[in-house]
């Protein structure tokens, strides 16, 4: 056999070598984002998320202010508080309960509580709100938000 017929030989080889451990490498890559999408989708399934809104609806006689907290997570929450607070005239932060009824302690996933927010003149948004629950991922869940 030539001399350059085994110089191509071990030329092909070599890219043949090289081709084979990029592929493995790209493998490699590919089954660990795939892992780390697996585990943010298995994580996502037990945390519960909030969302928090005001909107208007017709009462008996005149709009109402309605408040609106949805669990838009994949997760059940527990425990569900739901504080808010505004200032005095003097700037002074104080907590306040502009709600109707009370807020259920298991709010499921993509359920929406809806109850009515009493405003008046000392109790006008914006309003600082923090929601804190509890869901499988974590005991210690928060969300601090402003409602205007």
């Amino acid at each position: 056999m030539p001399t350059w017929v085994q110089w191509v030989s071990f030329a092909l080889s070599i890219v043949g070598s090289i081709s084979g451990i990029y592929a493995l490498v790209l493998n490699h890559q590919r089954t660990t984002i795939t892992k780390r999408k697996e585990t943010e989708r298995l994580e996502a399934k037990k945390k519960a998320k909030f969302s928090v809104d005001r909107t208007k609806e017709m009462g008996s006689t005149k709009m109402q202010h309605i408040f609106l907290l949805q669990n838009i997570g994949e997760a059940e929450a527990r425990n569900v508080k739901v504080e808010f607070y505004n200032y005095d005239r003097d700037g002074n932060k104080q907590e306040i309960n502009p709600l109707a009824d009370s807020i259920p302690s298991r709010i499921n996933s993509g359920q929406t509580v809806k109850t009515l927010l009493l405003l008046f003149v000392d109790m006008a948004p914006p309003f600082e709100i923090v929601v804190t629950w509890e869901d499988d991922f974590q005991n210690e869940n928060k969300l601090e938000t402003t409602l205007n």
